[in-house]
């Protein structure tokens, strides 16, 4: 009779395989969830360096003039966008990118692949503008630094909680105020936010208020900072690419810094127009 010669494995080796396997495991799993952010953060800056190439490309169709975020002609004091704003503003550097609006397409280039709000129904993407650039009428001969001066970075996740908007759970009447809340805001508003012309960070004047956050001891120091990835007062904040956020230039570059690199001072910032 044929007799192999194989021997089974003892239950001692098939635990240390296991070991090994576990501890090979716990080494690799760790890389692994770093190399998808880092696949996930060069997505991000891809989408950003779209949107910002369109956005020039506008620019040179219309007198070099940016798109508009919000609108200041009826009030005299920029106005909250609302979902038609949205719309238009999207539509308007369409024609450059051909990829859709944000609230439709889930995964074009309106999105931070590691944004948490896709799933939002209402969403329309994660990225907001300096509202000194798009919030206004400005043209390039406005920005007195293009390769300094910020146009856009990712906001902070959790959009509804942050900006205090209570979701309605089907989509109401086109006259609902949900329309036109802050929710549909674009753009950040680095300004004084009582209309006090006085002030030297009256909107029209193209200077940044300080953050609070920065700089507590300054009279009109503003909160516009919260909305921005990492920022927020919520207990879930956590900077979703680690220190540093990917930040748009109104020349076209994108790179990554920290926000505090962005506003070292109220004489030293990359927000103001000139």
């Amino acid at each position: 009779m044929f007799q192999s010669n194989r021997r089974a494995f003892t239950l001692i080796e098939l635990l240390v395989v296991i070991a090994i396997i576990a501890i090979l495991a716990a080494i690799l799993f760790p890389v692994f969830a770093q190399a998808r952010a880092q696949a996930r953060k060069a997505v991000c800056l891809s989408n950003q360096k779209q949107i910002i190439t369109a956005v020039l490309m506008y620019a040179q169709d219309y007198d070099e003039y940016f798109p508009r975020t919000m609108e200041t002609e009826s009030t005299g004091f920029p106005l909250t966008v609302s979902w038609w704003a949205i719309h238009n503003y999207q539509a308007a550097i369409e024609a450059y990118i051909k990829n859709g609006r944000g609230a439709d397409n889930k995964g074009n280039i309106w999105w931070d692949p590691s944004d948490p709000d896709r799933g939002n129904r209402y969403k329309w993407g994660s990225f907001s503008d300096n509202g000194l650039v798009t919030g206004t009428l400005r043209n390039m001969a406005g920005v007195g630094t293009p390769a300094e001066t910020v146009y856009a970075l990712i906001h902070e996740k959790n959009w509804a909680q942050v900006t205090g908007v209570t979701m309605p759970p089907a989509p109401p009447p086109a006259t609902d105020p949900f329309w036109s809340s802050v929710f549909f805001d674009m753009c950040l508003d680095p300004w004084e936010p009582n209309n006090n012309a006085a002030s030297p960070y009256y909107w029209s004047k193209g200077t940044a208020a300080p953050p609070c956050s920065l700089f507590p001891i300054v009279s009109e120091c503003g909160r516009w900072d919260l909305l921005i990835d990492g920022r927020s007062n919520l207990p879930t904040t956590k900077p979703r690419y680690g220190n540093g956020l990917p930040t748009v230039f109104v020349d076209g570059h994108v790179k990554w810094m920290p926000f505090e690199q962005t506003y070292r001072a109220p004489d030293s910032n990359m927000w103001d127009m000139q």
